[in-house]
């Protein structure tokens, strides 16, 4: 059996009367939910962080019935660098690991609430240390929201996890779910690198694209975006970035 995986990414949802940087989120959300659906119902949904923009606990509310009235599915939610976690808990969003069959999806909390740099500690380390110990699955899918690589922009490679092959390292030597791929947010825009033979996956956002190879803040001419993951169960990752019908972009 191959799973079929959507993952969402820097929503930063507003209410629908509102606008981000000139968007607005809601709508770009609905629209990128409607045609995702349309191509396919997925098995999970991982939302990789900056859920929210405002972090009020009402929106978070009002995003996940957005994303409910759409999909029916295991969903799990990472906080981002926009996003405060306690009000993400007090509104009840799916913060937990999935197990579907033979794979786990664990996150690697990298945020630190309304701080842009990526923050990993021991205690971080120590959650996905438990969850995978704690899995019967074979194969293990990790989300953060912050990059696991460079992604060649300056002013957004400064805030990435450092030490990146540190800690993916330490990740595949725990106990538990072999790890076969990482997924991660906060680029707004496609990025396909490598450790070793695991495959690492940034993915556009729902809303607006930063200019790739930018040495400051440079929002690109693509609209919003997502991506479909499918998990076999030999372990192996195919993988593509979707834009918006009308948005031309490769797939990544």
């Amino acid at each position: 059996m191959t799973l079929k995986v959507l993952q969402i990414t820097d929503c930063h949802f507003v209410r629908p009367e509102q606008e981000v940087l000139g968007v607005g989120t809601a709508a770009s959300l609905t629209s990128v939910l409607a045609q995702a659906l349309a191509e396919g119902v997925p098995d999970a949904v991982v939302v990789s962080g900056d859920v929210g923009h405002e972090c009020a606990q009402a929106d978070y509310r009002l995003f996940h019935k957005m994303l409910t009235d759409y999909v029916d599915a295991p969903t799990l939610c990472l906080p981002g660098n926009h996003d405060v976690l306690a009000a993400m808990e007090a509104a009840e969003l799916p913060l937990e690991p999935l197990e579907l069959g033979s794979w786990q999806i664990v996150a690697l909390d990298s945020h630190e609430d309304l701080l842009p740099e990526a923050s990993i500690s021991p205690m971080k380390m120590a959650v996905v240390a438990a969850a995978k110990a704690g899995s019967a699955a074979r194969h293990g899918l990790l989300a953060t929201h912050h990059p696991l690589t460079e992604v060649g922009a300056p002013w957004l490679d400064k805030d990435r996890i450092q030490d990146p092959h540190g800690v993916l390292d330490e990740i595949a030597r725990m106990p538990g779910p072999r790890l076969r791929g990482a997924i991660f947010g906060h680029a707004h825009q496609a990025v396909e690198a490598w450790f070793e033979d695991i495959p690492l996956l940034g993915t556009p956002s729902t809303c607006f694209q930063f200019k790739p190879q930018s040495a400051t803040f440079e929002l690109d001419d693509l609209g919003p975006g997502y991506r479909w993951l499918k998990l076999a169960d030999d372990g192996s990752i195919s993988s593509e970035a979707v834009w918006l019908t009308g948005s031309e972009a490769p797939a990544i």
